[in-house]
């Protein structure tokens, strides 16, 4: 029982941490990825993520080839703001395959620098798993 307590207690702190509100930046470049959502909006479906990344790849991106599609609409800064989210550890590419996290870190590179993908793919490799 008391084994039941701690773990109940341990998956309320990891949901507490890991879960964060979108700002209208992070919005806006979530509608930017995935323009669909807008309109399940209009249609009163309201979908709340907690991250980025992860939702366009795993649930609105068909394909590698479809995620690299809408990742390539990023504008530079777009993609150098989803970037230092990454680094500073607020935005989860735990939950990506591998595969899907190597077309971001391959985009990032090409829209920022080779520096920024190695970056990107070290916290990627050194981070905790979906849902840490």
């Amino acid at each position: 029982m008391l084994n039941q307590s701690v773990n109940a207690i341990f998956l309320q702190n990891t949901i507490a941490c890991m879960a964060r509100d979108l700002s209208d930046r992070d919005l806006q470049i979530l509608f930017k990825l995935v323009p669909e959502l807008e309109a399940l909006q209009k249609k009163g479906i309201e979908i709340e993520y907690m991250n980025i990344l992860p939702p366009v790849a795993n649930h609105h991106s068909r394909s590698v080839q479809e995620f690299e599609q809408r990742l390539k609409k990023l504008s530079v800064e777009d993609m150098r703001y989803l970037a230092d989210l990454v680094l500073d550890g607020t935005e989860n590419t735990g939950c990506l395959y591998p595969e899907f996290a190597e077309v971001f870190f391959t985009v990032a590179g090409q829209k920022l620098s080779e520096s920024v993908a190695d970056s990107l793919r070290e916290a990627y490799e050194s981070g905790g798993e979906c849902g840490e």
